[in-house]
């Protein structure tokens, strides 16, 4: 039995073991984000020739090096290279380590790199192995330690570079160039009409320092300066309540190219017309508009500096892009909202949107006639949306909306209560754009206390008569010009009950009878907002009063507020 026993174990443990001859096999990585890095004795070649000096004496032979000159702390930049040289290690069964300078030139998320490495180890047998840092025993509790402790220190630095990095872009974007008077930029493609000038400023530890400016561009494009081209989408096309898509057939049909592309899409306009780039295209500068994963910063926190570079639009033209631009979204649903009033889905046209990046929610129709409502980003994003998708029944949320407006409806149904809550709130508006007899008859009560008051001070000789007899002029002209408003002013507009029952039954007469286009203007006027949060699966349905109602009391009024906040 003891022999049987050595045997078998004899067997397993020539057959597990592979038995491997020469130096192993290894892929090398190096990488810089910063001037600063090449300076600081990292650069590339740097990197490289201490990879292979450590490779030679330790036993490993390169068979692929792989390199890149961007951030690895940002989300979202493409990484090719660093792609590349991952699958590399993932299909080659030769291939056992991955020779970095240190972790840090790997990717400084914490997380995420120490997954990578992990995965790596655990499901490919490819080691990554930093050449500077020291050697990690992952088998052992220091060595769990000392690996979470090494990456921790990668990305605090990376935290810190980024710290300074955002703090020296705030001030550069203040920095007036001596020559020019134009601000200095911080990097990027200038907006479409604009070009890059590039300025030599002195050196710095013997190397030129470069900045950069804004100018309008030049160049010619079809027979006109990019510079016009750009004017005549801000002022003649889209200030005169041009849409979108009208724009770009007349770019593409007059072959102006695109910036980057040769034909233009709605999406490039529309990113021409965002705010912080239409006060761009005004000469002020605007730093900060983005955060993380792409999202956009609150005005608030925006840097913006006037007259950073030469302006292509007045901001009287900037007031009427905006004006249009304002008109047209009204517009896109109320005013007929073309594809999305015939549509059969209940809450297209921007009504309800995702929790998660604000997208609106588009109607979605799959095999068996099954209606879907998802988060736009994910088909215009080729299913590289803001997360994982989520189907939103279309039957099931629009019977919730309508049993929602029913509730409403039946609780607003008594006449007494709507005309009663309607008037006050009207009252209340009325007041603000009107002045009420009560209130002038006040202003004029403190006029005349007021003359009394000075006159008995020039009998008694206690002021100035001159200054007296200019401000008792002030008093009696204020006097008379309230005169005709204290006639004028009348009671706030009341509406009654037999209005009130009319609105109220036409409301719901829509709902049972009228066609679809009927019921999702319906349904817009009732709902305020609707937001689907994907984490908790959870929809929330912001109701309002019933807008139809609003919209005829007030067109009595003589003025229309976007919301009675009932």
């Amino acid at each position: 039995m003891p022999d049987t026993l050595e045997r078998v174990l004899g067997f397993a443990r020539t057959s597990r073991i592979a038995i491997r001859t020469g130096p192993r096999k290894a892929l090398a990585w190096s990488r810089v984000s910063t001037d600063m890095q090449e300076e600081r004795g990292v650069s590339l070649r740097a990197q490289q020739t201490e990879i292979r000096t450590y490779a030679d004496r330790n036993g490993f032979e390169i068979v692929g090096e792989y390199s890149e000159t961007t951030s690895a702390f940002r989300d979202g930049v493409a990484r090719p290279e660093f792609d590349r040289m991952i699958e590399h290690a993932k299909v080659d069964p030769d291939i056992s380590a991955i020779l970095v300078h240190d972790y840090s030139r790997l990717m400084r998320n914490t997380f995420r790199a120490m997954q990578l490495v992990r995965n790596l180890r655990d499901e490919d047998s490819v080691e990554v192995i930093s050449i500077t840092d020291p050697a990690i025993d992952r088998e052992t509790a220091s060595g769990v330690y000392i690996e979470a402790i090494t990456f921790a220190r990668s990305e605090a630095y990376s935290r810190e570079v980024a710290f300074h990095t955002r703090k020296g872009c705030r001030a550069n974007i203040r920095v007036r160039d001596e020559e020019t008077g134009w601000c200095y930029k911080n990097g990027g493609s200038p907006l479409f009409g604009y070009a890059l000038q590039h300025l030599e400023r002195g050196l710095i530890h013997g190397r030129t320092v470069l900045k950069a400016i804004w100018v309008p561009n030049e160049g010619i494009v079809a027979g006109r300066a990019v510079r016009d081209w750009a004017r005549t989408v801000l002022v003649d096309l889209v200030a005169q309540g041009k849409s979108l898509d009208s724009v770009r057939d007349f770019l593409n049909d007059n072959e102006v190219p695109a910036p980057r592309k040769r034909y233009w899409c709605t999406s490039t306009l529309f990113s021409m017309l965002e705010p912080h780039s239409l006060l761009k295209y005004a000469g002020y500068e605007v730093w900060n508009v983005h955060a993380r994963h792409g999202r956009q910063n609150p005005p608030a926190d925006w840097e913006i500096v006037p007259n950073a570079h030469e302006a292509l639009i007045s901001e009287e033209e900037l007031e009427a892009v905006l004006q249009a631009r304002e008109r047209n979204r009204s517009s896109a649903f109320d005013g007929g909202f073309h594809r999305s009033a015939t549509s059969d889905f209940l809450l297209s046209g921007g009504l309800f949107k995702c929790g998660r990046c604000g997208s609106n929610l588009m109607g979605l129709r799959k095999t068996g006639g099954h209606r879907y409502y998802i988060c736009g980003s994910q088909p215009h994003r080729r299913g590289l949306g803001c997360g994982r998708a989520v189907y939103v029944p279309a039957d099931f949320i629009e019977k919730a909306v309508i049993d929602a407006v029913t509730d409403l409806l039946s609780k607003l149904i008594n006449p007494e209560g709507v005309v009663k809550r309607l008037n006050e709130r009207l009252a209340m508006l009325w007041e603000q754009e009107h002045p009420s007899r009560h209130d002038i008859e006040h202003r004029q009560r403190g006029i005349r206390s007021r003359i009394e008051r000075i006159s008995e001070a020039v009998a008694d000789g206690s002021i100035d008569r001159e200054w007296a007899r200019a401000e008792l002029e002030k008093l009696y002209a204020e006097e008379v010009a309230l005169a005709p408003l204290a006639a004028e002013a009348v009671a706030p507009p009341r509406m009654d009950l037999g209005q009130a029952g009319r609105i109220l039954d036409e409301i719901e007469e829509g709902f049972r009878s009228g066609d679809n286009s009927v019921r999702k203007q319906l349904v817009r006027n009732l709902v305020e907002s609707m937001t689907m949060a994907p984490e908790s699966l959870e929809v929330d349905i912001v109701l309002r009063a019933p807008g139809p109602l609003v919209h005829c009391v007030v067109a009595g009024a003589g003025f229309e507020p976007a919301t009675f906040g009932l």
